[in-house]
């Protein structure tokens, strides 16, 4: 599923000592009492429902192309084999241990202070975060290639849980072996999602797998709090910079569109932005021609390729420099937060912090706004 990235989930367990977990269930014979619940306020991808001996968690737009919604019952381990949902698979909670195939399943879990539970990572070579990278060299986590899975190798490491981001419907199929041998296979369409507290708010799904609903409405409130606060401070701006973001690829130039998760953290930190009225949630495909009559005229270009400096965006092409932007230096990167494999802080604690990523840009658009803050994820490309 859209390029194998994946996603994931895991099991409540770990920080017990440091957030005493009052958020297990209470079981007695065929009920449960669920003490602390979540709901959605911002993501539109999900549904949470509490029943009298289980969870009901549904994906309502599980995949690009399709809109059926994927329906999945959390029941206590204590009662897994009582209760039956029709029209739901099951899936026995807390899970455990997770094989996690995206680096945003690194941030979630690490919102929710579950690092541990994780026993196997895709695309081990990019990651950053310091724990799950001695857990790979240690053997503690089973190292899997980023793309088409070993299904031996899954099944093998047998997890808890093993979730997928939803492509196309069809790649679904891809998994059927593995659901077919009793490994839960969950689709997780967190980044179908619009805005960037929608994305964040994804960490819920992973709060009811856990049973750690409580410490996810604190962590959460506190990221859609600080983002709102942040956000307020830019709605009577002067003036908004003209921005223009990406790099072209093969002749062609994907810029976001104007519905879609970049756009937002534009609007946000008050940013002009020339596709703002093209109504796409995804990528919108640009000549060169088209963006470079823009770029002339530009203030800032930010997520330039890989690029760490001028020179590396001139060796893509020499036109570069009749952009604004590289007269002025207003160029910047998503890459401050990398290491030496390539793996990027960005891609996995970027997705539960949009409030840091929207002090960044407001930073960089508005900067006697937040004359304090230091960029975190970006840098200016020298």
């Amino acid at each position: 599923m859209v390029g194998y990235f994946i996603l994931l989930l895991l099991s409540g367990a770990a920080c017990q000592s440091e957030h005493p977990d009052q958020t297990q269930p209470a079981v007695t014979a065929d009920s449960v009492h669920f003490s602390h619940k979540v709901q959605a306020k911002y993501a539109e991808g999900f549904r949470i429902s509490y029943h009298n001996n289980h969870k009901l968690l549904e994906i309502i737009k599980p995949f690009q192309d399709q809109v059926d919604t994927l329906r999945y019952a959390l029941v206590p381990r204590e009662l897994s084999d009582e209760v039956q949902v029709e029209g739901a698979e099951e899936i026995a909670i807390p899970i455990k241990s997770l094989l996690a195939t995206s680096a945003t399943h690194i941030g979630l879990t690490d919102m929710l202070g579950t690092i541990d539970i994780i026993t196997g990572m895709a695309g081990a070579n990019y990651v950053y975060h310091k724990k799950v990278r001695q857990g790979i060299e240690e053997g503690n986590i089973v190292s899997l290639p980023q793309g088409e899975l070993n299904k031996e190798e899954v099944l093998s490491l047998d997890p808890d849980l093993m979730m997928i981001s939803g492509g196309q419907s069809s790649q679904f199929d891809n998994y059927k072996v593995l659901m077919d041998s009793d490994i839960n296979v969950m689709v997780n369409s967190e980044w179908l999602e619009t805005t960037p507290l929608g994305k964040a708010e994804w960490v819920k799904v992973l709060a009811a797998l856990l049973n750690k609903e409580k410490l996810a409405n604190e962590k959460f409130g506190q990221v859609a709090e600080k983002y709102n606060r942040l956000k307020a401070k830019v709605d009577t701006v002067d003036k908004m910079p003209l921005v223009i973001n990406n790099m072209p690829y093969k002749g062609a130039w994907f810029v976001s569109g104007g519905d879609s998760f970049t756009a937002q953290f534009l609007k946000d930190a008050g940013a002009d932005y020339p596709w703002y009225d093209e109504h796409d949630t995804g990528g919108l495909r640009k000549s060169f021609e088209v963006v470079y009559e823009v770029g002339l005229e530009a203030d800032i270009w930010i997520n330039p390729g890989t690029a760490e400096t001028k020179e590396d965006i001139l060796d893509k092409d020499s036109r570069f420099k009749d952009f604004n932007p590289y007269k002025t230096g207003e160029i910047y990167n998503n890459n401050r937060r990398t290491n030496e494999s390539g793996g990027n802080d960005y891609w996995e604690s970027g997705v539960v912090h949009p409030e840091i990523l929207l002090a960044d840009y407001i930073k960089i658009f508005h900067p006697d706004v937040l004359p304090e803050h230091s960029l975190y994820y970006y840098k200016q490309v020298e």
